[in-house]
């Protein structure tokens, strides 16, 4: 197995292992939470892609001795944990934190490198695959990354000047993938706001609440797991609850269900059908999105509530505002069945969901106000993603050598 983080040296860097450019290569310890401490914890959460995320650390005793205390500049990089390790981020902070045995402190030798090199090279897709395959399972059954693998790693090395160069080049475009990330958080929260307060003024502009039963046809899907044969069925995509995000569809994965051909009208959607979830984990609660009809045909399964609204009375934008409020969470909360740590509502309480109907005119303005949030929110994150995929070409052609800084 190399000891080589992999990445291209296309001009001829010398190579150094973290051993000899780092003062200190150490996890820390187990920690001792306290109510209330001047000492913090930094445990894997605090480690983030956007950087250290202080409001995660833990109030730690000060009692405690022979612990591992992180110094502005440290490379701290979580080292346990399907999902979370390879993590990795610089500590700029000033407060005293001490560092649980979850996180590995790299800690520079400035004199060779510049702190924020080594974590970009860890960062890197490179220093991910590498870091991956040297991970082994501890005695807790839990996967961990080699320490004695970590000292030996080679990595490609410009001199100071030129790393201090690069490492200001991409903390430039760190800070404005931040500032866009802040940005998109301030948006949520807007239409967070602006839910709130259209739910309010439905309530307030509604002659009088009805049973959802009286405003939509509900019925669920197709049932999985006997499927026909022969020319009488045919295969079609069809949405799982996987599919159905809060607000919008994720189709990057679509699967094939075959049915008979005399029941493909029953199981397909039309644009304009909210669909609800049965249920699952307490977030999947009644969790739904209009379907907008850009696939044709597409069935839904039966773990999902199709909701064909009579839109005399009530447009199905406006009806997804009310079951994603407040209101609509903790009316799903309030009569969800639990079972093995998973709650379920049923059609029949489902129709029986009490709803503000004001008139159509006040719906539509409702609406129209939520849509323009979340357009401006959809065009951020598009943004967002074209910035990262921008700050991988930039990556990879400062830290092979390709472009020069």
């Amino acid at each position: 197995m190399s000891s080589r983080i992999e990445v291209p040296n296309l001009v001829g860097w010398r190579e150094e292992r973290l051993v000899d450019l780092c003062k200190l290569i150490s996890r820390g310890t187990a920690p001792v939470y306290v109510n209330d401490s001047q000492v913090f914890a930094i445990g894997q959460r605090c480690v983030r892609e956007t950087g250290f995320d202080a409001s995660a650390a833990r109030p730690h005793s000060h009692k405690v001795k022979n612990v591992l205390r992180a110094e502005r500049g440290d490379v701290l990089l979580n080292s346990t944990g399907t999902g979370t390790i390879g993590r990795s981020c610089i500590f700029n902070e000033d407060r005293d934190y001490i560092v649980d045995g979850h996180v590995t402190v790299l800690r520079a030798d400035r004199s060779k490198v510049d702190p924020r090199w080594i974590e970009a090279m860890l960062r890197s897709r490179w220093g991910q695959q590498y870091l991956e395959s040297h991970c082994f399972t501890g005695s807790t059954n839990q996967v961990e990354l080699s320490r004695s693998d970590l000292l030996e790693t080679r990595v490609p090395v410009p001199d100071l000047d030129e790393q201090r160069r690069i490492a200001e080049i991409l903390d430039a475009v760190d800070q404005q993938l931040s500032d866009r990330i802040k940005e998109l958080a301030k948006l949520a929260l807007l239409r967070e706001a602006l839910v709130k307060d259209s739910i309010a003024t439905a309530i307030v502009a509604s002659a009088r609440y009805r049973g959802l039963g009286e405003l939509a046809q509900i019925a669920s899907g197709v049932t999985l797991g006997s499927e026909p044969a022969g020319a009488s069925s045919v295969e079609l995509p069809y949405l799982r609850v996987a599919n159905v995000q809060d607000g919008y569809f994720d189709t990057g994965e679509m699967k094939l269900v075959r049915v008979l051909r005399s029941q493909v009208e029953r199981y397909s959607l039309r644009a304009g059908d909210l669909l609800l979830t049965e249920g699952g984990d307490w977030d999947k609660l009644g969790r739904g999105a209009v379907w907008d009809g850009h696939l044709q045909p597409c069935l839904y399964q039966n773990h999902l509530f199709r909701v064909r609204c009579d839109l005399r009375w009530i447009l199905p934008e406006y009806l997804a505002l009310y079951t994603s409020s407040a209101q609509g969470r903790a009316y799903f909360a309030r009569i969800a069945k639990q079972t093995s740590n998973l709650a379920t509502i049923n059609s029949t309480e489902l129709k029986a969901m009490q709803v503000p109907v004001p008139p159509l005119n006040v719906q539509h303005k409702l609406v129209d106000s939520i849509q323009s949030c979340a357009e401006h929110i959809e065009r951020s994150k598009k943004m967002l993603t074209a910035m990262r995929s921008l700050k991988q070409g930039l990556v990879e052609d400062l830290l092979t050598g390709r472009v020069r800084a």
